[in-house]
C-alpha cells in the first residue's frame, strides 16, 4: 500500500466513524443543495460513486481543532459558550459550531477556497444558520443573532471573512418549506449541479442513480 494511500484509508475510516457521518436522516447543512441528492437519500437509495473526501476531512479537522481550542481557552474572556450542541425539533437536527447564551449569538465555522470567498456567503449558507437559531429557539432558548465565519483553506489569517446578521425565523422556515417540498415529491427532481463540474467528485449518488445535470 502506498503511503498516500495508507493516509486516505485511516483518514476516511475515521470519518465513517464520526456520529455525523452516521447521521441516517436529512441534516440541516443540505437544506437547500441539490434537491436531487437529498431526494435519493430521503428514497434510501444505495450509494453508487466513490466521491473525493479530502476538502471534507479537512473541514472536518479545521472543525475539530478550532473546537479543542475553545474548550482550553479561558472561559471567563468569553463568559459561558457552548461547542458542537446537537438540537433537535420535528425530526430536524443539527450540531451548532458554537453558541454564546448571554448574547444569542449562533456561530458557523465554514471552510472554502480563497477563490470563493468573494461568494461567501450563500444563500444556502446563511439559511443553515437560520435554522441552527430556529431549532434553539424552539429548544427553549432565545438566539438574536448568527454569524457565518468563512476560512479559506489556502489563505490565512488575513482573508477570514465573517457575516453577521440578525435571527431571521421566516429565513428558517424558507428552509424548511423547502425540505417539505422535496420529501413530497412523488418523482426525483432534476440535479441542480454540473456532472463534470461537480457531481461525479463529490455526489454519492452519481453514476447509476443519477447521470447528470438533466437526468
Amino acid at each position: 500500500m502506498q503511503i498516500n494511500e495508507m493516509l486516505m484509508k485511516a483518514l476516511t475510516t475515521y470519518d465513517n466513524n464520526r456520529e455525523r457521518s452516521q447521521q441516517k436522516q436529512i441534516g440541516v447543512s443540505q437544506i437547500g443543495g441539490c434537491r436531487k441528492q437529498v431526494w435519493l437519500q430521503i428514497q434510501d437509495t444505495p450509494k453508487t460513486n466513490e466521491t473525493l473526501k479530502l476538502p471534507a476531512l479537512m473541514g472536518t479537522a479545521i472543525h475539530k481543532m478550532i473546537e479543542e481550542a475553545l474548550v482550553k481557552d479561558n472561559a471567563e474572556n468569553w463568559g459561558e459558550y457552548w461547542l458542537e450542541e446537537a438540537v433537535e425539533y420535528d425530526g430536524l437536527k443539527g450540531h451548532i459550531d458554537l453558541y454564546i447564551p448571554s448574547v444569542g449569538a449562533v456561530v458557523d465555522w465554514k471552510t472554502t477556497k480563497l477563490k470563493n470567498l468573494s461568494y461567501f456567503p450563500s444563500t444556502q449558507q446563511r439559511t443553515q444558520v437560520q435554522l441552527y437559531a430556529y431549532l434553539l429557539s424552539k429548544n427553549g432558548h432565545s438566539p438574536k443573532t448568527v454569524t457565518l465565519v468563512g476560512i479559506a483553506r489556502d489563505g490565512d489569517e488575513r482573508n477570514i471573512k465573517m457575516h453577521t446578521e440578525e435571527y431571521n425565523e421566516a429565513m428558517a422556515l424558507e428552509g424548511l418549506k423547502w425540505l417539505r417540498e422535496v420529501q413530497e415529491m412523488d418523482i426525483a427532481p432534476a440535479p441542480e449541479k454540473y456532472a463534470a463540474q461537480f457531481c461525479k467528485f463529490y455526489c454519492s449518488y452519481y453514476g447509476e442513480s443519477c447521470g447528470g445535470k438533466g437526468k
